[in-house]
């Protein structure tokens, strides 16, 4: 780390010039006059997503470089968002002008990167719709989510957040995951986004149609484009914008409900935006509210992880334990709650699961979930969260810490065997406290990580094998066009739903 940071604090100031130099092509030059925060010594050029991990020796990559890989990541997605220049509200893209945690004039937080990515309803469409160009979106704001009113406010230039789930694993059917509710007696709400590479390979692929998806697996015996590693493959003519540029990557993110009067104290702790809750019945709006960031996954191919994929998880640091200073109880956990020694009972216990099409009792009286944090960070990973932590001070993101990575074993690290295929990666226990609450601790393997669903994940008709691996379920919710007898739309593979149904059955 020290290398690192170095260079960091060396280089602030030539990166702070040019950031104060420079115009994002988007029309920044235009938007109103942000509140600049002030992120102590991070690295030049902070807004770029890295392409791959560096490996500090100049030869393969510690277990360090793959958690300081995920910072990097991390604080690029989190980087504010250039003004989209389309009414979409898509764009993917960083402002290179800003620093992390920018609001503006009217006191709303800046939509990160990642927020202006293209989500799962406006890339999978009903009866397999193409959903077309990145900047398009097909699924306008509901007209019962029409109006922002103080105090919520929103950013000149952007849409507010419509968030329509109550557990990561989905709202549908069988596959349902059992949803959470934090100690404020408010339903946790999470969100899916993809970037524009990822997205791309979909939408030219024809991969958002099932039946095409189903076909080629016939065919071909495995899809015919694999998932783009660098965002620079000949499939993507024209060229993605150079800081679009790196492999498929997805986000999913957990929110909370904050009060602007009961949590005013803590609201500074958070990344917040302004957003709608859609009801399951797809008519019924709830808000608008002010929603606060308390996990975040991100998952993304590299050309270093092509038989694995890279994951990490991010959580806000008062989840499970209370806000420093009294200034309030965990998020999720009630007091006296024994993190990294739970045992069996009262906690992790999930609520009735919803029916499908049952909506959300949209108020603060819900029975909360007690949770506790089976595994506890690393000291190793606390360690390189401080650094960090220390480089993001005076932002809302010295708030976050990483949980944990997966990524290919390194020399001298563990080495676990990853599901069905033969390679191994660096552990076989990772959780967030806010998407995995109900599988956390011990497995299938005496561990258990989002290999145990993830590793199954594979295109609409192929067998589950090494070969048709893709670590997404994203092409399962590929739909069926109209008319198409041939095909049917495939359900989540067994192993996934059968550990879906067994946290909605703990006891």
């Amino acid at each position: 780390m020290g290398n690192r940071r170095a260079l960091a604090v060396c280089s602030t100031l030539l990166a702070l010039a040019i950031m104060s130099a420079c115009k994002n092509k988007a029309g920044t030059e235009n938007r109103t006059e942000a509140v600049r925060t002030a992120a102590s010594a991070l690295p030049p050029n902070s807004w770029t997503v890295p392409r791959d991990v560096t490996p500090s020796n100049g030869v393969a990559p510690s277990q360090a470089d793959w958690a300081n890989f995920a910072w990097q990541t991390f604080v690029a997605l989190n980087w504010p968002s250039a003004v989209p220049a389309n009414p979409s509200g898509i764009s993917g893209l960083p402002d290179s002008g800003l620093l992390p945690g920018a609001s503006t004039s009217n006191g709303a937080m800046i939509p990160t990167a990642w927020l202006t990515f293209r989500d799962k309803s406006n890339t999978m469409l009903e009866a397999a719709q193409n959903p077309g160009p990145w900047q398009n979106n097909p699924v306008p704001l509901p007209a019962a989510c029409a109006a922002v009113t103080p105090p919520y406010a929103i950013s000149p230039g952007f849409r507010p957040m419509v968030l329509d789930m109550t557990s990561k694993f989905g709202n549908v059917e069988q596959a349902s995951g059992p949803p959470l509710i934090d100690q404020s007696g408010w339903f946790v709400t999470y969100d899916i986004r993809i970037n524009q590479s990822e997205y791309t390979y979909i939408q030219e692929n024809g991969y958002y149609n099932a039946a095409i998806q189903q076909s080629q697996e016939q065919k071909y015996k495995h899809l015919l484009v694999g998932f783009p590693q660098t965002g620079q493959e000949s499939m993507f003519n024209p060229p993605l914008p150079t800081l679009a540029q790196y492999g498929a990557l997805e986000v999913k993110a957990a929110w909370r409900v904050l009060d602007p009067v009961k949590d005013k104290a803590i609201i500074p702790r958070y990344y917040t935006q302004t957003g709608y809750f859609l009801q399951p019945d797809r008519s019924t709006c709830e808000g608008p509210a002010l929603f606060g960031l308390i996990g975040l996954h991100i998952l993304r191919l590299t050309l270093a992880t092509p038989a694995t994929w890279f994951w990490a998880t991010f959580e806000q640091v008062d989840n499970v334990t209370p806000a420093p200073g009294g200034l309030s109880p965990a998020t999720l956990a009630a007091p006296n709650t024994p993190n990294g020694d739970c045992g069996t009972g009262k906690y992790n216990q999930p609520p009735p699961v919803l029916q499908p099409g049952q909506n959300v009792p949209w108020n603060n009286t819900n029975t909360p979930v007690n949770v506790c944090q089976v595994t506890d960070v690393s000291s190793a990973v606390e360690h390189i969260n401080q650094t960090w932590q220390g480089d993001l001070a005076g932002t809302v993101w010295s708030n976050y810490q990483l949980i944990d990575t997966i990524n290919p074993s390194v020399k001298g690290g563990p080495a676990y065997k990853f599901p069905i295929s033969a390679v191994t990666v660096n552990t076989n226990i990772l959780a967030n406290t806010t998407m995995e609450t109900y599988v956390q601790g011990a497995g299938p393997g005496n561990g258990q990580t989002c290999m145990d669903c993830h590793a199954y994940g594979a295109p609409q008709g192929a067998p589950q094998n090494s070969t048709n691996q893709i670590f997404t379920f994203l092409l399962t919710d590929a739909t069926m066009p109209p008319g198409v007898t041939a095909f049917r739309k495939q359900p989540l593979p067994e192993n996934v739903i059968r550990i879906i149904q067994s946290m909605r059955k703990r006891k």
